[in-house]
């Protein structure tokens, strides 16, 4: 038998509303609320490990390095150095850092245009002002990151981050030592499980003689180290270097 339009629309209406009655009837259903979870508890482990089956071990061994570097904001002075380091890891994470850091003589290319030019008037030697020549720091050194990288599909480097906050002294090419402070951070690629190329970054503080603050023309001989006047000093420093585990 065929429905006409309005017989259909009329049909459709009634099966809604029968649908639409039947979710209104459906059963509510409710639980106690001492069975309902009130709190959310993270599991706990007795000896957590962050790294399973490490490739590098360091705890509780001496590691040594040797490298060189430049100054980053060093204007007057040669910024090149050579340092050598030595560290001794009490756990994964904490660890004391020596260094020994010292800087190459002379003038840097800025500081020789300041003395040499003849478009400069007055010329600036500031060879004649005590430079910075050492640097001696301990460090304590802590380790924050462990982990490896994958340079291919079948080779593997083990990495680590590390930061390092420390003390000791800024030796001038006058003899006088400056008690100075050291913070920075660095990172490590492994080499196997023995051999590392470190990278270091640091910011050392120290207060020392200002060269600006005398005139410092070539021809005029040297002031005293006393007639400087005092300056804060920021000085960074980018390392690299080759670092054995022992």
């Amino acid at each position: 038998m065929k429905l006409s339009k309005s017989s259909r629309i009329l049909l459709a209406l009634i099966s809604s509303t029968y649908l639409f009655s039947q979710g209104l009837m459906a059963e509510t259903i409710e639980f106690p609320e001492e069975e309902l979870a009130t709190e959310t508890v993270l599991p706990i482990f007795d000896h957590a490990r962050g790294v399973l089956n490490r490739n590098v071990v360091t705890k509780k061994r001496f590691e040594f390095g040797a490298g060189g570097g430049l100054a980053l904001n060093e204007p007057f002075y040669n910024p090149f150095n050579f340092h050598i380091q030595g560290s001794y890891h009490f756990t994964e994470l904490h660890g004391i850092n020596i260094l020994a850091m010292f800087l190459m003589p002379g003038l840097s290319s800025y500081g020789e245009q300041l003395k040499t030019s003849p478009y400069i008037t007055p010329q600036f030697d500031a060879s004649k002002a005590p430079a910075p020549s050492s640097i001696f720091m301990a460090s304590y050194q802590l380790t924050t990151f462990y982990g490896k990288i994958s340079l291919t599909k079948k080779s593997v480097m083990n990495l680590a981050l590390f930061g390092v906050l420390g003390a000791g002294l800024m030796g001038m090419d006058s003899g006088t030592q400056l008690p100075a402070l050291n913070a920075g951070f660095g990172q490590k690629f492994y080499f196997g499980n023995r051999i590392s190329l470190r990278l270091d970054f640091r910011v050392i503080a120290y207060q020392g003689p200002d060269p600006t603050s005398q005139t410092l023309r070539p021809t005029d001989p040297a002031p005293s180290e006393s007639s400087f006047q005092d300056e804060l000093f920021f000085n960074t420093y980018l390392t690299a270097g080759m670092a054995f585990l022992f």
